[in-house]
């Protein structure tokens, strides 16, 4: 039997969007290491350079999965085209098939959802600290993603058939996406 293909997939998502939850509930499923960007920040993010080193960190972690020929999933919000570039630069040089799965959410759901996080201190947690984030942004969140390694997920269904819509995904293979 040949092995399966190797996966990298991408979590994309502003805070609060349920891009979290999918990843770990993927993980599981998949049994695939998850790269969490914010288990690094959660430790760094008092430094100047906190949330580069973190990213850094990340994408380092996803490199050596990568190179042991295992399938991994990356939680990052990938609101910078240069993360998606890097995602697929790594996705390439270890002959990974590539999957961004971009979580969106309602605003009002969105914004009840903010508004109940609690946790690390450099988590936003309320749609005022949002609306500023999304301002700094300037729309840099809003590139291209190659319509073959992209799928948008509502996340205001149960997590269960987000991880079917995943796996669909997963299974059709690049060129034959929808979503």
């Amino acid at each position: 039997m040949a092995p399966a293909a190797q996966h990298l997939l991408l979590m994309k998502g502003h805070p609060a969007t349920g891009k979290s939850r999918l990843a770990q509930a993927l993980a599981r499923r998949l049994r695939w290491p998850l790269v969490d960007k914010d288990d690094a920040k959660d430790h760094l993010y008092h430094l100047p350079e906190g949330n580069q080193l973190a990213y850094q960190i990340a994408w380092q972690v996803t490199e050596t999965q990568l190179r042991l020929g295992l399938s991994a999933i990356v939680d990052t919000p990938l609101s910078y085209p240069q993360s998606y570039a890097t995602g697929q630069e790594l996705a390439q040089r270890y002959r990974a098939r590539l999957l961004v799965v971009e979580t969106v959410l309602g605003e009002e759901e969105w914004r009840r959802r903010l508004e109940r996080r609690t946790g690390s201190p450099h988590r936003i947690s309320s749609w005022e600290e949002m609306q500023a984030l999304l301002a700094r942004y300037d729309g840099c969140w809003a590139y291209p993603i190659q319509p073959a390694h992209h799928l948008r997920v509502e996340t205001d269904r149960p997590v269960g058939e987000l991880v079917a819509q995943v796996l669909q995904a997963l299974e059709r293979g690049p060129g034959e996406r929808s979503g």
